[in-house]
């Protein structure tokens, strides 16, 4: 069964990655992605590294590696996206990268020669699409990585009077700060795949200390504000969707998506995950009296929630929204010449975490994995405090429900607070 599960430090690298939050369920496309990607020795870095972001001295400590071997090895893996690295005043921190959005990305956010692009393509679609596995790990949940950000410009007076700064990819770009723009990784892979995408592929933003990450380590290139809010506004006019980071405050990235190419959308369309990508707050909805069935809006939208059905007089179609597909991403308005199509207001408003680390949280909550983030460690200790948290997300589902309350607010608005304070350090010191 070693061909199966893989074997010595990939293995352990494997076991590590899957105490994320998203894990990664053991195969051979995964252990091959791991070979291509990590020398053994990075392997075995990375297999130590805590879950969370820790200075030089406590992985050397923790390694038993000198300090500077160690940070020439830690920065070579920053390069590859394997590890990300960032200041906070005078202290360097590191911090191992997920598989997505993670270093599963970053392999194909710029052309190199480093390692097979090609391979890695074939081997990205075998284990993130036609594996199951994989995917259910990743979109289990109520809480998902990325979310729909709605197109400002078709949204009626009333409707943008009520959207918040969140919701508006222009406010969200205008205040990170850092921008860095780099290839499509989703369509980069399927142009590996034979499969050339007709919209640009320079087009993917990071944003805030993301961006700064990226233009650094050479994944990417730095622009203005000027220019991200330019790609933007070329993003919309070509009927791309905009998938942002899952937080309210400083989300690292905005993508512009398609359904042909974009993960999130496939895993949608081609695996029928429906909750695959938070929605916006916004929600399609079609007049029919001036509908005339031309079937324009159900070609545009990237995830086929808009469907033409008969009305019962001879040879009549109109457009029907399907509310549990929509996206609340307005691409569709653009094709309808009719005037036929505006933006409401969701009934229920979604849920979006306030920072990165709550959402880091609340995903590992869901997924039965918060035991891993909150008691990190190698002593007794910090095993039995993990096993005694798995317990508790083992326990039937009212008492769970009231074990997950007492979580969220003891722990999570505690780490969110001094993340919050973490955050405006780290702002202050770049």
């Amino acid at each position: 069964m070693g061909h199966l599960t893989g074997g010595g430090v990939y293995k352990k690298l494997q076991e590590r990655l899957h105490r994320n939050p998203v894990g990664v369920p053991a195969s051979p496309a995964l252990f091959e992605i791991l070979k291509i990607l990590y020398s053994e020795e990075e392997a075995h870095i990375a297999s130590h590294m805590p879950m969370k972001p820790a200075r030089l001295e406590e992985i050397s400590k923790k390694l038993k590696l000198p300090p500077e071997k160690l940070k020439s090895r830690l920065d070579r893996m920053a390069e590859k996206g394997l590890v990300v690295d960032f200041q906070r005043g005078d202290r360097h921190y590191y911090v191992l990268n997920p598989t997505v959005v993670g270093f599963f990305e970053f392999s194909l956010m710029r052309v190199r020669e480093d390692f097979d692009q090609k391979r890695l393509a074939e081997l990205y679609e075998e284990y993130m699409l036609q594996e199951s596995d994989f995917p259910r790990e990743v979109f289990q949940g109520e809480t998902q990585i990325g979310r729909v950000l709605p197109h400002e410009d078709v949204l009626g007076e009333d409707v943008y009077a009520e959207i918040l700064s969140w919701e508006k990819a222009t406010a969200v770009v205008e205040e990170a700060g850092h921008w860095s723009i780099s290839l499509c990784y989703c369509r980069h892979k399927e142009q590996h795949l034979g499969k050339e995408c007709k919209f640009p592929m320079e087009i993917c933003m990071a944003l805030g200390l993301g961006a700064e990450f990226i233009a650094r380590r050479k994944l990417g290139k730095s622009i203005s504000k000027s220019g991200a809010l330019d790609i933007l506004a070329m993003g919309r006019e070509l009927g791309l969707v905009h998938i942002a980071d899952n937080v309210k405050q400083r989300p690292t990235y905005i993508c512009s998506c398609c359904g042909c190419c974009c993960g999130q959308l496939r895993a949608i369309n081609t695996l029928g995950i429906e909750g695959a990508i938070v929605t916006s707050n916004y929600i399609m909805t079609i007049d029919q009296e001036k509908c005339v069935g031309c079937g324009r809006c159900a070609r545009r939208c990237p995830v086929r929630a808009i469907v033409l059905r008969g009305t019962g007089r001879q040879g009549e179609l109109k457009a029907e929204v399907e509310e549990d597909l929509c996206l609340g991403c307005g691409v569709c308005i653009r094709a309808c010449g009719k005037d036929a199509m505006k933006m409401e207001l969701r009934k229920q408003r979604v849920f979006v975490p306030e920072t990165t680390i709550e959402r880091v949280m609340i995903m590992a909550l869901e997924r039965g994995k918060l035991q891993e983030l909150i008691f990190d460690g190698d002593g007794i200790s910090a095993r039995a405090l993990r096993a005694l948290t798995k317990a508790v997300l083992r326990l039937p589902p009212v008492k769970r429900k009231m074990a997950e309350a007492q979580l969220r607010s003891r722990f999570i608005s505690a780490l969110v607070a001094g993340a919050i304070r973490f955050d405006r350090n780290v702002r202050d010191s770049i």
